[in-house]
């Protein structure tokens, strides 16, 4: 396995592993978050993603410069992007099963 390949997965450990871990803390009340508060947090990051690809597309098409700066930044082809999801649930599911679940 190539570095390239490796590193999808390697990036999914650790989102599934940190996703578990703000998980539990909710869950068991260690966060001390609301559920309002959760829906803001979630809210929030689903905003800023969207509103950064939308700025870096409508700027990609408006400005050549913008466009030229894009095509040399990481842009995850679809296997990549479904390794790295395998590998976050695959971490997540492992820990779940280690840390005593049913």
């Amino acid at each position: 396995m190539t570095h390239t390949h490796a590193k999808p997965l390697i990036m999914g450990a650790a989102m599934g592993a940190m996703m578990l871990w703000m998980l539990h803390g909710f869950l068991t009340g260690d966060a001390e978050l609301s559920h309002y508060g959760a829906l803001a947090f979630l809210g929030a990051h689903v905003a800023a993603i969207g509103g950064i690809a939308l700025l870096t597309v409508l700027g990609a098409k408006r400005n050549e410069r913008v466009a030229a700066l894009m095509g040399k930044l990481h842009r995850p082809t679809l296997g990549h992007t479904g390794a790295m999801l395998i590998s976050a649930f695959s971490i997540a599911l492992l820990i779940h099963l280690i840390h005593g679940a049913p």
